[in-house]
């Protein structure tokens, strides 16, 4: 990675953007949900960078992915060209219950794994539209620490790896 901080926020923008689907990239600006910053260097080059929505599936680096594209998934219900955003929450939910059931998730805010086999701990897919714009995983009872844990994060700081091809074919 580069190691100027500039270069080093570009490629990691870069890399989250590369990591989406071209499509879903224009249905999140259509939207309103990607963040756009704008660079510029000593040459007086000033370049627009775009910062999708990723999600979240735990704290670590390595569980900030991009953001599924229905339609290369062969999501059944709706086309992503037809979907309205409610439509994106309720195929993002389908795609966080497979990565839940494929033991890849943790609390956002308490860390301990994720799983449908503990009813004592239910968790909740939760969508956050502020600085950053992301889904993420946690338990119903850590809700209340959200707000503290979420802080620092910045849209034009993370590295979003591909999203896992989880099979939303099925209820």
């Amino acid at each position: 990675m580069p190691e100027h901080p500039d270069v080093a926020s570009s490629y990691l923008t870069q890399t989250s953007a590369a990591n989406t689907d071209p499509d879903l990239l224009e249905w999140f600006l259509a939207h309103g949900l990607c963040r756009v910053a704008v660079e510029g260097d000593v040459t007086g080059e000033i370049v627009e960078v775009i910062a999708p929505p990723v999600l979240l599936l735990g704290r670590g680096t390595h569980d900030v992915r991009a953001c599924p594209s229905p339609d290369r998934l062969g999501y059944p219900e709706k086309h992503l060209a037809a979907m309205s955003l409610d439509d994106y929450h309720i195929f993002l939910l389908r795609y966080l219950t497979r990565a839940v059931e494929a033991g890849a998730c943790q609390c956002f805010v308490c860390r301990q794994p994720v799983s449908n086999d503990e009813p004592a701990h239910p968790w909740d897919g939760i969508f956050i539209d502020k600085e950053l714009v992301c889904w993420l995983i946690i338990h119903f009872d850590c809700k209340r620490g959200l707000a503290r844990e979420f802080k620092g994060y910045h849209p034009f700081e993370l590295a979003a790896l591909p999203p896992v091809p989880y099979d939303v074919s099925r209820d």
